[in-house]
């Protein structure tokens, strides 16, 4: 049988270990500091691009000139890279992110806050987003 003096060091030493560890751990996360760089102020100007697509090449509005491209806007999540849109064709209504093609053969190159602009190649596509739906 242990004796109470053999007892209390082993229950000493189960407290100690541990809380001396975690002391350690304690003091070097607070030496350990994140580096804060100055990145100074980003004027709103500077990110947006000066030149859109839509300047470039000439476009079909949907609907009217290429019944290939039949798509009606009905869903528009605008947000710079993650932008997406949600068109629908018959009963068939589809998911798209920016730079995904739409069945293939449309890419979904641009999303504004009430527009969406596909390509298939030369031909540019804009559909507008009708709140009407």
């Amino acid at each position: 049988m242990l004796n109470f003096k053999n007892l209390k060091y082993i229950f000493l030493i189960v407290l100690v270990v541990p809380g001396l560890y975690f002391a350690i751990l304690f003091v070097n996360s607070l030496s350990n500091k994140p580096d804060i760089k100055d990145i100074g102020i980003i004027k709103f100007d500077d990110i947006i691009s000066n030149q859109s697509v839509t300047n470039n090449q000439e476009l079909i509005e949907g609907n009217q000139n290429d019944e290939d491209f039949s798509y009606k806007l009905i869903g528009i999540r605008y947000g710079g890279k993650d932008s997406s849109v949600v068109v629908k064709k018959a009963n068939k209504e589809h998911l798209v992110v920016v730079g995904q093609m739409l069945e293939g053969r449309f890419e979904l190159i641009e999303v504004t806050n009430n527009s969406a602009i596909f390509r298939n190649g030369q031909k540019v596509y804009r559909i507008n987003y009708d709140e009407k739906n």
